[in-house]
């Protein structure tokens, strides 16, 4: 579970984070928490990395949390769940920030159990709302059916051999179809590590995927490197798709 927070008081910020460890940590969830003390530094990682998860303060060194807020619902294709901490306890308040986009809102001082379950139960909602087979043991596509229990893939009706990692980043890249995501996010997802930038590992193993899926423009696929960023699985338009399997 990757999750920033952006707070400018390292109490707080301290709070937050041993909050949000202890309560994923009861939930058999590994949290990769990062912490920002400003929306510039914020803003300049959030561009190239992928949350799960946003913690925002409403007042910060550089301006506010509602502006960051309006920032990653205009620059992010995929906005994750976003949570408001803050001073702030007018029923106003509240309005403004949901309306502008947050899936909840929390006044310090927060307690602790109760922040990690209000940021447990953001993420649930969000994956509901991502996907409605986000949380079925089978994820189907078109001609394409993983399932999650046994990780095995078909492609129309075939059964196709996946190694786990392969099976995972496949799953991972169907679930979050249409969305850009991260090297980083990727690795860590997949092989429960950071990037390593002096191998290719996710390389091959996206050319492996999309081989052994037909993740291809004639199937009506396109599974594409984001430049500087990651990769992305999107669908192509019927009639793209035709047009791709007549010069094929």
């Amino acid at each position: 579970m990757r999750i920033a927070v952006v707070e400018d008081d390292t109490v707080v910020l301290e709070r937050i984070n041993k909050a949000l460890l202890d309560g994923f940590e009861e939930r058999g969830i590994q949290a990769n928490i990062t912490s920002f003390e400003s929306g510039k530094d914020f803003i300049r990682i959030a561009s190239r990395e992928t949350f799960d998860l946003v913690f925002l303060d409403w007042h910060l060194p550089d301006g506010t949390g509602i502006g960051l807020l309006d920032w990653m619902k205009k620059y992010l294709e995929a906005l994750p769940a976003v949570l408001m901490v803050t001073q702030r306890q007018e029923e106003s308040d509240i309005i403004e920030a949901l309306n502008a986009g947050a899936d909840d809102f929390i006044s310090k001082p927060f307690r602790p159990r109760e922040l990690a379950a209000r940021a447990f139960a953001a993420i649930r909602r969000r994956s509901l709302r991502t996907s409605a087979t986000a949380q079925q043991n089978e994820l189907e596509f078109g001609r394409i059916k993983l399932n999650s229990n046994r990780e095995v893939a078909y492609v129309e009706g075939e059964e196709v051999a996946l190694t786990r990692q392969e099976f995972r980043l496949a799953y991972l890249l169907l679930n979050q179809l249409g969305s850009p995501l991260s090297r980083s996010y990727l690795y860590e997802y997949v092989w429960g590590r950071s990037n390593d930038p002096n191998t290719r590992t996710l390389d091959v193993h996206i050319h492996r995927v999309r081989k052994k899926l037909k993740l291809t423009a004639e199937n009506g696929w396109n599974l594409v490197s984001v430049y500087g960023y990651g990769y992305r699985l999107q669908t192509v338009d019927e009639p793209e798709a035709v047009i791709a399997r007549k010069e094929g």
